[in-house]
């Protein structure tokens, strides 16, 4: 009876011992997944956001120990599709969501409850309403940017005319913030008049439809015009490419891409403010990178804005800013 106790026993030791080594092996053969890092911008199909996503993805080359996921939403510039994409990847439980929000205030619940969920969470690009949802802002001055533009307008206008302002889409903090930063410094000059803010453009097709509606009723009693953001700016172009007014009204811009670069250089556009994409694309990710290895952060990491004319724009510095080499990264 004995001999059979002890046997049994011999035999359950020696199959928990196998079932250990099974379950170690297991383990030992199964990938271990890497932390991962979801970018999300507004829209991946315009010039804009593929340099972005180019500094996104030369910055995952270099994180070997991180997966980067470039994740735009199914709809460019749609509130609730980029909810819905933060959601998503909130299920598949990242470790960091770094987003360029489309409206301020819309997002900051879906980032808040990222944040909550222990998901490090760095907002680019445009900025929101409530700071605490987020752990860290990488994006361009924008008022900064606004504000460059009208001394650019006022040198461009020799300090006196009328102006009109187009606007981006409500909600925008980023084009917001030009839009406040052209205004606020402009007003320093008192003989230039702005008759005219509350047109609003969207993407390029819309925002031709509003420039052209600018220039019929304003145009002729206009000097200058400012606009915020890239469709707005390429919408302007076009209008104007079409109105007998064309070439004589200054028009200060915002972002570049090849149509803009070709307009400065053939005298439709005085100026642009230009941001550095693919730097903000690289340091969204690096900015993530340094929060999951709980490294110190600055609140707001600027990416840099300068004014492009036809003196500057072949200069060496920079080209290399206006023109990265980011289709070698997708």
């Amino acid at each position: 009876m004995c001999f059979m106790k002890s046997l049994a026993s011999l035999v359950l030791t020696i199959l928990f011992l196998a079932s250990i080594g099974c379950g170690s092996g297991d383990r030992a053969n199964m990938p271990s997944r890497l932390p991962r890092i979801a970018v999300v911008p507004k829209a991946g199909d315009v010039e804009f956001w593929k340099m972005v996503q180019g500094g996104v993805m030369k910055a995952a080359s270099e994180e070997s120990e991180f997966e980067v996921i470039w994740q735009p939403p199914a709809v460019a510039n749609d509130r609730s599709e980029q909810i819905k994409t933060i959601q998503n990847l909130q299920i598949k439980k990242v470790d960091a969501i770094a987003v360029a929000p489309i409206d301020s205030v819309d997002l900051i619940k879906s980032i808040r409850n990222s944040k909550n969920k222990g998901i490090k969470t760095v907002v680019w690009d445009s900025g929101l309403d409530d700071e605490s949802a987020y752990d860290a802002f990488v994006a361009t001055d924008n008022y900064l940017g606004g504000v460059k533009c009208a001394r650019a307008m006022a040198e461009a206008l020799e300090g006196k005319g009328n102006v009109a302002v187009m606007r981006f889409f409500e909600g925008s903090l980023s084009t917001e913030l030009r839009e406040k930063g052209f205004l606020d410094e402009i007003k320093k000059f008192p003989d230039i008049k702005v008759v005219s803010d509350s047109q609003r453009g969207g993407d390029e097709v819309k925002s031709q439809e509003v420039a052209t509606r600018i220039l019929q009723k304003d145009g002729l009693n206009l000097a200058g015009i400012f606009c915020s953001a890239q469709p707005l700016t390429e919408g302007m172009l076009k209008a104007m490419e079409k109105s007998p007014l064309k070439g004589k009204i200054k028009i200060i811009g915002f972002d570049f891409n090849p149509y803009i670069g070709e307009s400065i250089r053939n005298g439709l556009l005085t100026a642009t403010a230009s941001q550095d994409p693919f730097n903000m694309g690289y340091l969204s990710v690096k900015t993530s990178v340094a929060l999951l290895r709980g490294e110190h952060v600055e609140p707001l990491v600027d990416t840099g804005v300068s004014i492009i004319t036809q003196e500057n724009i072949d200069d060496p510095k920079m080209q290399q800013v206006l023109f990265p080499d980011y289709q070698k990264w997708l």
